[in-house]
Formats: structure tokens, C-alpha cells, sequence
């Protein structure tokens, strides 16, 4: 809010310029078609430099808020009015600023000419290291400004979108408000849980937050969910030894003590919303009977879903314990970001809060956690509680404080990357914006096309490999929920996060990143011993699963079958596709293989069929081992790196290793984890390769001097590329290595020996 010593004056820039022309109409502004990204053009408004605007804050009350509109958010690190024009003063490309206006919001059911339709935010772009005239002001926005509703009315005769003054603590009414628009008014998507009557939560306990105990929740009855981070230290939690104690009423009061704040504030925070039942894992698991909390990790996804809304604790922290000290904007103890608010030509003026996805971003521990991954895609509602305001997240829409975001209609145009943007929701774009990789979108509808599925489940597990956990064993329990789901839309079992249907995919997932997933770990980085070597579980680090083998746009075609050795001694057989292709095989001068289904007789045991087609294998078998009868070569790593352009910077933590024959000719390349490179020093010692299957093309967007064997001996042609998989045999089993593409014609030539690999 405006405080008294702020400046009311303007300079002589900002004092020439209609402010309130800027939120009638759209000024100067550009839409990228292909994105749906709002930009400014080339001919905005020059602001001047902002290492000027920083120094005139102190009298102009415009520069002022431009100033704090940076610092509040932009993309830029200085979050400070200091930090930001020490920055600036030392800059050797100083940023100059310029002005525009964009439409923010838009009712799409009334005509554009009523001044009700939308409304107008000011942006402000920058250009850095030109001079003034030369090129476009679109180098990148760095700020948002809104007017406030109270003056909005005599601006552009509305309200609606317009911004909204916060209080100092969290407006549970208006809360309460956003949740009955949701239930009121957007229908199926977000009311229906896509389970089913007979798939809710089973034998669910919850907190019931009036009598102060645990009760198990009874039929019908609505429930809150928290989402949040356990502390490090010993906190309370229900166990075989007290359960049956926590049912008396007021049993929670004797523990209180104990319990974290957030937890203890999510209970009085239930109350105050007039619910009735609160679900918290702590208390709602008995964490030491492994059958009940097996039970509950397995149904992850039918708790969150079927919630009424889930309450998620966002602090600016990545410190465990901070980040368990209370709900923000309702424990007067959490410290809160104060609104800036600025009166410019007698209009009141805001800087608009970050997006509800870039406040709850990696800089929070929530942001940074396995299990609330999942938690967060799962439920119908989220109400974010951060430093700043509060934010309702449905599978519609996006509510906040600070802006008149809540009308009936569901037809709504909301610009992507602003406060009220859903990117998991892709009508609040108007059919502007496309489902694309990275949109967080967890539909409960099935996949129309293969494409679709293998993007979702790729997006998915490159998001979650950023994770980190306590415990290296919960690298699929954390995921379980979302896979659970998966199974469902992409019509097909799973096994080991492994999705049957789309195996030749999912196995060309790339370990590169340093940062250990779980802290328990780190001995063995990268590899997580607790998971079978040959799925992404096993693998304790961020991961590239869809670039370097080009899944997403191109073909990867079936070369191998594989099955699965039970403990029982018999094998399942899977059945896989591939990606799916605009280029048919073969192609030009390619080559059948000629393995699919030659599997030798009396190699393998018996086969065993499912019990049904989606059925999740590794919760009725324990078995470890993937088989496939493919062909092997031993090969060369002698150190050779193979540039890969303007890759090298995006695989930092990785080497990209030429593969020669005993010849010395260079017939493929493997991108290796470096810790992995640096451990094995030898590169005199061969390593063997299997076939695994065959990629159309790898790395499509590459440079034009990128190669990935000899050009000059084979040819490149569609199809060309066989994806391998380097191993370490032990006895008669082996274990993944990596995986890497070597040319067909290499391939062939040096004759490969056929042979049933059995990967642990």
C-alpha cells in the first residue's frame, strides 16, 4: 500500500505521458501467434534507462512503481530497489525500459466494444546493450503494473480483472467465494473426481478438526487435504502405540506441543473455513503398520482427487524447518510481502504479484519435493497460501487477492505468465495457447493419440527427476499417484514407472544432472540401488528423456521383444509400439533386423499372461529382471568428446563420447554422466552395447556441424540410428550403463552376436 514519503511528483518523461490512455487500450503490444505470449513492439514507449528510473524513484512517483514492479516480478535476481541500481550502475549493457499496455483478461461471451470485455495492464519491456532507435523494445518483460479496481470504474467503467487491495491477513471469505464459483460454475472438470463412486480414498482417516482427534471419514462427507514438507527434526505423528488413543476427543490438545505449526494452523484454518475434516499424512498414516500405510501410498491418487480442496503452504524458503513455521498471511508470525501500491495522476496504482506457479517455483521447499509433485497435480482445487496473498488454483481457473479475477463465466481469455494464468488449464487461453511439452496438464480423460501420451508421461518424469526425497526408496511411491492416473489415460501397465505400452521410449532416458534426488543417496550417485538399473527410479538425478532421441516429434521404432523374469519362474511378455512416425520404414537404404518374434525355444520360462491389460506388474511380482533377445557388440569409449554445439551447455553435467570399433572408426556416439566418465579412467577397455531399438532421427534442432558417427564413411538417412544401450555384464545378468545411437551400416558390418540379455 502507498505510505507517506512516497513521491507524488512525475518527471519531465513520465509527466508527458497519458498514464490513463494505457489502460483503455492495448499500446503498442505484440502476440507471438505460435506461443500465445504477449510482447512489446518495436515501437513502445522509451522510459529511458533504468539505472535512471532507479535514481529518480525518490521523486517520481511513476518511476516508482516501475521500479518496484521490477523488483517484484521480473525474472531479473535483484529483488531490491538497491540490489537493482547497484546492478544497473555497474551494468556494461545497461537495459533501457520501455512502456505498453496488453489486454490482460477477457470475458470471451461479451463483445469486445463493452468496456466489460477486458481489461488493460501496463507492461514494461527492455532491450540491453544498444543504443536508443536501434532494433525492438522486446529483449524480455521485466514488469507488471495494474490499476486498482477503486479507480477502474471511472478509467473503463469496470472492475472486473482489475486490481484489488490486500489486507494484511489472508480474506477466508473470499476463499470461501472462489471454492463455491468452482463448484457453481465449471462443471465436470473440476466437481467430478474421474474415479468413479467406487474408486474414492478406502478406509481414509482424517483429523476432525472440532473434536480435536482422528475419526475415519464418513461417507459423503467433504474433506481438506495439506500439502506441505515434513521438518527435519522429530515432529508428533500417529502410530501403532497411539492410534487408538487419537480417536478420543481433544486427543490431539495433549499433543500439540509437538506438532508443527503448519499443522496445527491447517486444523484452526479448517475450522475457520467451516469444514469439518482435515487429511494430513502425519497423522492420518499410522506410519509404522506398513500394510495401512502401503495401502494409503497406493490410493495417493483417489486422496488428493477426491478432496475438497488441498491447502499448500508456499514460504519463500528452502530451509526444512522455516518451511513448517505456519501458514503465511494467517500465522501473524510468518513474515509477508507488503503490496506496492503507488498514486500516480490520480490514479492508484499496483504492482501485481507473481503467477501462482512462479511464487511456488524451486525456490521454495514445496517447490523442490517428490511428494507434493504429485500432490499438486492431483487435486481439483489448491489454495496456496504464500508471503504475498493467496491464490486459488482449480482445473479451470486461477483466483487471487490482488486482482477481480471471480465472474461466472468460464469463457475467459487470461494472458499466459500473469497472476490468473492456469497453465494446467488450457481454456482460460481462449484456444490461444497449445498444449505443448513442459504444459502441466493431468487430464483423467484418455490420450487420443500416442503422441500425446508419450509427451504427458515424458513431461511428467523429466519434471519429477528434478525432485529430491528423504528416502531413496520413495522414488516411486512419490510418483505413484500420478502414475496411477497415467495408467488409465495412456491405456497401458506399468512397471517400475515404466509404462508397458511405450517401453522403447521410456528407455532412453539420459541421468546428466549433478544435484542427488534423494539425500540418502549421494554414495552411490547416480545410481539409486534400490530400483531395478534399467528404469528412470534407479537413476538419482535430473534427466533428458526426449530431446537427444527426438520422442516428442519423431519415430522410435520396435527392434527387440522384451519380457519380464518373475521370481516365480515364468515371464511376461510386453507389448510395446514405439513412437509413431510421419516416415514410414524402411526407408532409402535401411535394413530389417529380423529379431522380432525369432526368440529361440527353451530359453525363457514359461509365459504367463496378465490378469488384465492395465494391470500394474510390480505390485503382484517382485522380479527385477527385463529380458530381451537382441544382438550385442563389445565397442569402444577411448575418451573422444563429440561436440554437440549448442547442446554442450544444456548437458553441462554430462560428456558426449564418440563409439569406435577395433578399427578405430567412429560409428556412433553416447552421452555419459561426467561423474560416471571421471570414475572410469581406462580407455583402453571395451564396453558392450545390445540393441534396443531405432530412432528416425537424434536431435533434431541440432547445428549443422554436429555429427554422430563418421559422416564421411556412413550416411545419414531417416531410420538410420540404432539406439543402444551400454551395459555391465555380472555373471548372467547385466546392468544399464547408458544409452547411445550408433549407425546401421556400422552396426551390421561388424557383425553382431545375437544372445538373450537379462538387465538388473
Amino acid at each position: 500500500m502507498e505510505k507517506s514519503g512516497q513521491p507524488t511528483s512525475l518527471c519531465d518523461v513520465c509527466s508527458s505521458i497519458n498514464i490513463s490512455e494505457y489502460f483503455k487500450e492495448e499500446k503498442y503490444d505484440w502476440i507471438d501467434r505460435s506461443s500465445g505470449w504477449v510482447e512489446a513492439d518495436s515501437s513502445a514507449k522509451r522510459l529511458g534507462l533504468l539505472r535512471d528510473i532507479c535514481l529518480k524513484a525518490h521523486r517520481c512517483s511513476f518511476c516508482w512503481i516501475v521500479m518496484q514492479s521490477v523488483c517484484t516480478t521480473s525474472l531479473l535476481k535483484e529483488t531490491t530497489p538497491e540490489a537493482l541500481l547497484k546492478k544497473e550502475t555497474v551494468a556494461t549493457e545497461p537495459r533501457e525500459c520501455y512502456l505498453y499496455s496488453y489486454c490482460f483478461a477477457k470475458n470471451d461471451r461479451i463483445e469486445d466494444e463493452s468496456p466489460y470485455s477486458k481489461a488493460i495492464r501496463i507492461g514494461i519491456a527492455y532491450r540491453a546493450g544498444r543504443p536508443s532507435g536501434t532494433g525492438p523494445a522486446i529483449d524480455g518483460q521485466i514488469g507488471d503494473i495494474q490499476l486498482l479496481d477503486e479507480d477502474s470504474m471511472r478509467v473503463r467503467n469496470s472492475r472486473a480483472f482489475f486490481g484489488r487491495r490486500i489486507g494484511p491477513k489472508v480474506d477466508i471469505s473470499l476463499a470461501n467465494y472462489w471454492l463455491d464459483l468452482c463448484e457453481t460454475y465449471h462443471g465436470a472438470r473440476c466437481n467430478e473426481q474421474g474415479l468413479g463412486s467406487n474408486n474414492q480414498p478406502k478406509d481414509l482417516l482424517v483429523i476432525d478438526v472440532k473434536q480435536k482427534c482422528i475419526a475415519k471419514l464418513p461417507a459423503g462427507a467433504n474433506y481438506l487435504a495439506l500439502s506441505y514438507c515434513w521438518p527435519t527434526r522429530e515432529m508428533f505423528q500417529t502410530l501403532l502405540e497411539n492410534v487408538d488413543e487419537l480417536f478420543k476427543p481433544r486427543a490431539l490438545t495433549a499433543h500439540w506441543d509437538q506438532l508443527p505449526a503448519v499443522i496445527k494452523d491447517t486444523i484452526n484454518f479448517t475450522l475457520d473455513f467451516h469444514e469439518t475434516y482435515l487429511w494430513v499424512d502425519a497423522l492420518c498414516i499410522v506410519q509404522d503398520d506398513q500394510d495401512q500405510k502401503n495401502a494409503q501410498i497406493s490410493q495417493m491418487d483417489r486422496v488428493y482427487a477426491s478432496a475438497l480442496m488441498t491447502i499448500v503452504p508456499a514460504l519463500k524458503t528452502l530451509d526444512p524447518e522455516m518451511a513448517c513455521s505456519g501458514l503465511p498471511r494467517y500465522n501473524p508470525k510468518v513474515k509477508v510481502r507488503e503490496q506496492k501500491v503507488a498514486i500516480v495522476q490520480g490514479m492508484h496504482l499496483a504492482v501485481p504479484f507473481e503467477a501462482a506457479f512462479g511464487v511456488v517455483d524451486r525456490k521454495t521447499r514445496w517447490g523442490t519435493r517428490a511428494w507434493t509433485y504429485q500432490e499438486c497435480l492431483i487435486s481439483r482445487r489448491i489454495l496456496f497460501l504464500t508471503e504475498s496473498q493467496a491464490y486459488f488454483q482449480c482445473r479451470h481457473s486461477v483466483f487471487c487477492e490482488d486482482c477481480r479475477g471471480e465472474i461466472d463465466s468460464t469463457d475467459v481469455y487470461i494472458a499466459p505468465g500473469t497472476n490468473l494464468w492456469n497453465p494446467g488449464a488450457l481454456e482460460t487461453t481462449g484456444g490461444r495457447l497449445q498444449l505443448g511439452f513442459g504444459t502441466l496438464h493431468l487430464t483423467r480423460e484418455p490420450y487420443a493419440t500416442d503422441e500425446r501420451a508419450i509427451m504427458a508421461y515424458l513431461n511428467y518424469v523429466l519434471d519429477y527427476s528434478f525432485r529430491q526425497s528423504t528416502k531413496a526408496s520413495d522414488s516411486l511411491n512419490a510418483f505413484r499417484a500420478i502414475q496411477n492416473v497415467l495408467c488409465d489415460t495412456m491405456q497401458t501397465s506399468f512397471f517400475y514407472g515404466i509404462p508397458e505400452k511405450y517401453l522403447d521410449v521410456a528407455l532412453l532416458f539420459i541421468p546428466y544432472i549433478y544435484r542427488p534426488r534423494a539425500e540418502q543417496d549421494k554414495e552411490n550417485y547416480p545410481l539409486n540401488l534400490a530400483f531395478p538399473s534399467w528404469t528412470w527410479a534407479a537413476w538419482n538425478c535430473g534427466l533428458e528423456n526426449s530431446e537427444y532421441f527426438s520422442c516428442i516429434t519423431h519415430g522410435i521404432r520396435r527392434e527387440v521383444d522384451w519380457f519380464l523374469v518373475c521370481e516365480g519362474n515364468y515371464a511376461i511378455a510386453l507389448e510395446s509400439v514405439g513412437a509413431p512416425s510421419k516416415i514410414k520404414f524402411p526407408h532409402a537404404n535401411n535394413q530389417e533386423l529380423g529379431l522380432l518374434g525369432s526368440v529361440p525355444s527353451g530359453i525363457l520360462p514359461p509365459l504367463k499372461t496378465k490378469t488384465s491389460p492395465n494391470e500394474n506388474i510390480e505390485d503382484t511380482n517382485s522380479q527385477t529382471l527385463l529380458c530381451c533377445w537382441t544382438m550385442v557388440l563389445d565397442l569402444y569409449l577411448p575418451g573422444r568428446i563429440v561436440p554437440l554445439g549448442s547442446y554442450n551447455k544444456r548437458w553441462s553435467g554430462s560428456v558426449h563420447l564418440a563409439i569406435l570399433n577395433d578399427e578405430g572408426k567412429w560409428i556412433g556416439s553416447i552421452l555419459m554422466n561426467e561423474l560416471w566418465v571421471k570414475a572410469h579412467p581406462d580407455r583402453t577397455r571395451s564396453y558392450r552395447f545390445i540393441l534396443i531399438s531405432r530412432s528416425e532421427e537424434i536431435i533434431v534442432d541440432r547445428d549443422p556441424d554436429v555429427a554422430f558417427f563418421d559422416t564421411n564413411l556412413f550416411e545419414y538417412r531417416p531410420w538410420c540410428f540404432l539406439n543402444v544401450m551400454m551395459v555391465e555384464e555380472s555373471g548372467d545378468t547385466a546392468r544399464r550403463l547408458g544409452v547411445g545411437t550408433i549407425h546401421e551400416d556400422a552396426w551390421i558390418q561388424e557383425n553382431p552376436t545375437k544372445m538373450l540379455v537379462k538387465l538388473k
